[in-house]
């Protein structure tokens, strides 16, 4: 058997640790949604991961660390499933319809990381995190604003403030969760199509006024 040199060990010890990193991380989104913010701690990290917490303590010096990876790491898989629901639309107005679905389902069908996130935005404190949970909205914002901004300069939006409703969107898709988790029995296509119907007609510009312009 051929032993390994350093770069190939080096690799190896690296693959494991990001498993190990991955492996925590699930174990606190899960800890995050069965028992909330307050309540989760490394010890009961560790007993949902089957570790120990002080190997938790070797990947993370503290829980704002490891909250911080988990909102990240759920941020990432969001953009992933959006980015690929969003695809190849055909114009901004079925972006932004894939885009308004594309969370609803993604709500519904990433449930206990949805309340994991809203669990750790709601919980964290001192002025380093209320800066992250701002910077993530504005973040959010920003993104909608510029499918919004592109839109009307393609001319399929009509004049509009692109903050002001990027910002109303924004609020109608933070409802979402709250609404899946307060009636589980939701149409969740109908709640998709209801919203995504309502923002098109919200921002699309009029037959008339495309004859206008033209």
């Amino acid at each position: 058997m051929r032993p390994r040199n350093e770069a190939t060990d080096q690799k190896h010890r690296s693959f494991i640790e990001a498993a190990r990193r991955d492996q925590i991380v699930a174990a606190a989104i899960e800890t995050l949604a069965d028992v909330g913010y307050a309540k989760t701690s490394f010890a009961r990290i560790a007993e949902q991961a089957g570790i120990s917490a002080g190997l938790i303590s070797y990947h993370f010096d503290h829980k704002a660390e490891l909250f911080e990876q988990v909102v990240a790491d759920i941020n990432a898989l969001m953009d992933a499933w959006l980015t690929e629901h969003i695809g190849d639309a055909a114009s901004y107005r079925e972006a932004l319809r894939r885009l308004i679905g594309g969370f609803v389902r993604f709500c519904d069908t990433h449930r206990r990381h949805v309340l994991a996130l809203g669990q750790v935005l709601a919980g964290l404190g001192g002025q380093e995190n209320r800066e992250l949970v701002r910077s993530q909205r504005e973040i959010a914002v920003g993104q909608i604003e510029q499918l919004l901004r592109e839109g009307q300069e393609h001319g399929e939006f009509r004049d509009f403030s692109p903050r002001f409703m990027a910002v109303a969107l924004l609020g109608s898709l933070e409802a979402i969760p709250s609404e899946l988790f307060a009636r589980p029995e939701t149409d969740v296509d109908a709640y998709a199509k209801e919203l995504s119907v309502t923002y098109d007609l919200a921002v699309r510009r009029s037959r008339l006024s495309r004859i206008g312009r033209g």
